[in-house]
């Protein structure tokens, strides 16, 4: 769907024509977005060629014009067909789920036109809103409720889903735009008319279905932003999953409350839950969804799966974003940036059982910056223990859980952090926020009336500000900082910190944990003289930041973070991945 930000105004669009009813073989001259033409063109000419009871079909004269007879015969047949099925499966269909397009609408006409003509090959079809105006106010306008297909689909097998999708667009423009003079944000928009191939029944035989290559491209991007918006195939395959999973639980009536309701975006959503007497907001269905993608299992628990019966674990179920093995010996120290509304699966595993006092799996958790809030849920299972889902209990944006028995059992621990800040008026490029983890083996979990005293007595103490260059360890830890400003880097073995000659064990400071932790972690490093930043892993490697320092900046990096290293630590850590700006 073409998107225009515009605010309506209800004298341009209540104002209609009285038209003479078309007539087959007529030729029209239309305005199309010279963005979506194939030929750059901003106006064509087309002839009617097929007639419905709800639609005309308008093909453009040049792309007819070089058919042989036997595909004009063919794509004659292909609307015909469309025409029946759009009157007696998509029309009353959509309509009962959605509500009704602006009927007569500004043409004073109850049929919808749709205007065949080659597009760009990534476009299955658009509308555009102008033509709701008249051409007094938009001169461009063709004062029709009009849909644009592109012809290469009209031969498809998915050609009727995507008449479908579209279709909900004029919909959703009447429903939300004229009637409530809102705009609909475009995620949900395009969500909608995603889940329409399936409200017509479009994907019950999944092999070659509209759902079924929405799918495949789900899994290879299952990380992209539900609510960012670039327009790319990515963001299809995401909204469509989204949309199926909502309906598999709240019924299609969700929809149609969302779509009556004066609100957008996610606000219509957390409104329609409310109105059918849920208690679940937008943000628990969001989370339940990120667990099913990965579970899918409905044994495991309730939400935690899809019930569609297309989508079962063996069809849909996403892999682990990361992997971390070789406890208890691994320290895992990682940071990361994420958009809103888009989850990431971290895996820690043992790999095998191995005996060790250091039987338990500590995570640490924190959100970075202003606008960050953070859901944190994760997934426990193993060897004879059934899978259970639980959260990391946030305060001030970090928190910390213990997992027992993780070697012994051999368990598997998936981390899922979801940053859900952002609400509304969402765009093609949204900033990214900032996390970090840490994942580490230790003996025993402290036992929770004593870490209650221990920070009690730790409050009435006060804070150390201790020089740049000072080298601390929280008391019980093994675990030597350096401090920098209100920043600590983690040195990460004895070979480094003897490598530096000023630096003696002696001076190294024994603290609280509540005075180490009034320092923010760090985690990126450069070389003095060396205009490289590198991002450390607890795994001893390092990973060039390759972005512009605009981009580092989007990117919720500080520069005050970065600590100058010598040449000898740069050059010990093993090289990985790049770190790399996504557009």
């Amino acid at each position: 769907m073409k998107k225009y930000l515009i605010l309506f105004c209800l004298s341009f669009l209540l104002f209609v024509f009285n038209v003479e009813a078309a007539s087959l073989g007529e030729e029209v001259d239309f305005f199309v977005d010279s963005g979506y033409d194939s030929d750059n063109r901003s106006q064509l000419t087309a002839t009617l060629k097929v007639m419905g009871d709800n639609i005309y079909f308008y093909v453009d004269n040049y792309y007819h014009d070089n058919l042989n007879g036997t595909l004009k015969n063919g794509l004659r047949e292909r609307l015909e067909n469309l025409a029946d099925e759009f009157d007696n499966v998509i029309y009353p269909k959509l309509r009962a789920v959605y509500g009704s397009e602006w009927n007569p609408g500004i043409d004073n006409d109850s049929r919808i036109t749709v205007l065949i003509s080659q597009l760009i090959n990534t476009a299955g079809g658009y509308i555009n809103v102008y033509d709701s105006f008249s051409k007094e106010n938009i001169a461009s306008s063709n004062q029709r409720e009009m849909i644009y297909l592109n012809a290469l689909n009209i031969f498809s097998k998915n050609n009727k889903a995507f008449l479908a999708h579209e279709f909900q667009h004029l919909i959703t423009l009447y429903q939300k735009s004229i009637v409530h003079g809102k705009e609909e944000e475009v995620w949900l928009n395009e969500a909608r008319s995603e889940y329409a191939p399936t409200i017509c029944g479009y994907n019950d035989v999944y092999g070659g279905s509209y759902l079924a290559d929405r799918v495949d491209t789900f899994l290879d991007t299952p990380s992209d932003s539900l609510t960012e918006w670039k327009n790319k195939i990515a963001d299809y395959g995401v909204v469509n999953l989204f949309l199926h999973y909502l309906v598999d639980y709240y019924g299609t009536e969700i929809l149609t409350r969302m779509m009556m309701s004066n609100q957008v975006g996610i606000a219509s959503i957390t409104y329609a839950l409310a109105d059918l007497g849920y208690s679940e907001t937008f943000s628990d269905v969001f989370t339940n969804w990120a667990l099913a993608n990965y579970l899918n299992d409905c044994q495991i628990g309730d939400n935690y799966c899809y019930l569609n019966d297309n989508l079962t674990y063996f069809r849909l179920n996403v892999d682990y974003s990361a992997s971390y093995s070789g406890f208890p010996n691994l320290i895992v120290n990682r940071s990361s940036s994420i958009k809103d509304w888009a989850p990431y699966w971290y895996r820690f595993r043992q790999g095998g059982t191995v005996s060790t006092d250091r039987d338990i799996l500590k995570l640490e958790f924190e959100g970075l910056g202003d606008r960050t809030d953070f859901k944190v849920p994760y997934i426990v299972s193993g060897y004879n223990t059934p899978t259970t889902v639980k959260f990391i209990p946030l305060e001030d944006k970090k928190g910390t859980v213990y997992i027992p028995e993780f070697t012994s059992l051999d368990k598997s621990v998936i981390l899922v952090p979801i940053n859900q800040y952002k609400q509304s008026d969402f765009g093609t490029d949204e900033p990214s926020s900032t996390f970090t983890f840490t994942a580490t083996s230790v003996v025993t979990a402290p036992i929770v009336e004593d870490i209650a005293e221990d920070n009690e007595e730790d409050i009435n103490e006060p804070i150390v500000n201790y020089p740049e260059g000072s080298l601390l360890r929280a008391e019980g830890d093994y675990r030597v900082y350096i401090i920098k400003g209100s920043y600590k880097r983690w040195i990460q073995t004895a070979e480094i910190f003897n490598n530096y000659g000023h630096l003696t064990w002696d001076d190294i400071i024994d603290v609280k944990p509540s005075e180490l932790a009034q320092y923010q972690e760090a985690w990126m490093i450069r070389a003095d003289g060396d205009k490289k930043v590198y991002e450390l892993n607890a795994d001893a490697t390092k990973h060039w930041i390759n972005m512009t320092a605009e981009q580092f900046t989007l990117t919720g990096h500080n520069w005050d973070m970065v600590f100058i290293v010598n040449d000898w630590e740069r050059d010990f850590y093993t090289i990985g991945a790049d770190v790399m700006f996504v557009e």
